[in-house]
């Protein structure tokens, strides 16, 4: 059988040699007499929405926008910066080392840098992927621990001012914190839908509050009766948050590297669920 001679002109015409990449149709390199395959090396001119598609998509698809999926877990951010200041802060109550209350101002830059920022940056996180709860409480305990460092920075002078032994300065402070015994009752209530531990570490703290709040108000009132019981109590139940605490991050630190042990936290999702209406 005689092989067939394609004429030059049909060897460079771009017609037959373009290759359709929109609609899938490429050329037929079969001869029609023979059925013979040409074998022809073509040179093909891709777009950049072209090149787009087939070498940084591949398949085609589109990101599906689920946040939670392509960004990281702000969690454990959010509760290293509240623990590596609450910590500290419980054993200076407690009197470990021989340390007392009067080493608070040694955290300034931690309630500055660590509870401040680190808390604001993983509640802008939260916020982002739309975790309301999370976002709120990280928000606010960065606030508390950027005023409480700035209540306690010497430079700014508020103790020195109202005076440290103050009606003023102490009855402030208890009030503030009275308030703020309130404000970690409603994350208390509203944690009974997550887990366990969380509803321990708020628990605790919601206990803290009120003990630091009546150690400011036997100050305000300068009576000293109970007051270095009451402090240990304080840094106490200050350490069982961060025990809690702790606890968690070492659970979400794990889980985030996929530790095959899962460690329990009691899931309470499932507890209090909102009935629906009947249709």
């Amino acid at each position: 059988m005689a092989t067939h001679e394609m004429p030059p002109s049909e060897k460079t015409n771009s017609a037959h040699d373009a290759l359709d990449l929109e609609s899938g149709h490429g050329l037929n390199l079969l001869d029609s007499e023979g059925g013979a395959s040409l074998r022809r090396q073509i040179s093909v001119q891709l777009t950049a929405e072209q090149f787009e598609r087939l070498y940084l998509q591949p398949g085609g698809q589109k990101a599906k926008g689920d946040l939670a999926k392509r960004f990281a877990n702000p969690t454990p951010l959010g509760l290293a910066s509240f623990l590596l200041c609450l910590t500290p802060f419980s054993c200076y109550l407690m009197g470990w080392i021989g340390t007392t209350s009067a080493a608070a101002p040694t955290l300034v830059g931690a309630m500055y840098f660590m509870g401040g920022l680190g808390l604001t940056v993983a509640g802008i996180l939260e916020w982002v992927l739309g975790n309301t709860f999370s976002s709120v409480v990280f928000f606010t305990f960065g606030s508390f621990w950027l005023s409480f460092g700035f209540l306690l920075q010497p430079m700014q002078g508020v103790a020195t001012e109202l005076g440290a032994t103050s009606v003023e300065y102490n009855g402030g402070i208890a009030l503030y914190l009275i308030w703020w015994a309130c404000l970690n009752g409603i994350y208390l209530i509203a944690s009974l839908r997550t887990n366990v531990v969380f509803v321990a570490l708020f628990a605790f703290l919601e206990v803290d509050f009120w003990l630091l709040s009546t150690i400011y108000i036997k100050l305000a009132k300068a009576s000293a009766n109970h007051l270095p019981g009451l402090l240990k109590a304080a840094g106490a139940f200050g350490f069982l948050t961060t025990v809690c605490g702790w606890y968690l991050l070492v659970v979400l630190i794990l889980d985030s590297t996929g530790w095959p042990i899962k460690l329990p936290v009691g899931d309470l999702s499932g507890f209090l669920v909102r009935k629906r209406r009947m249709e």
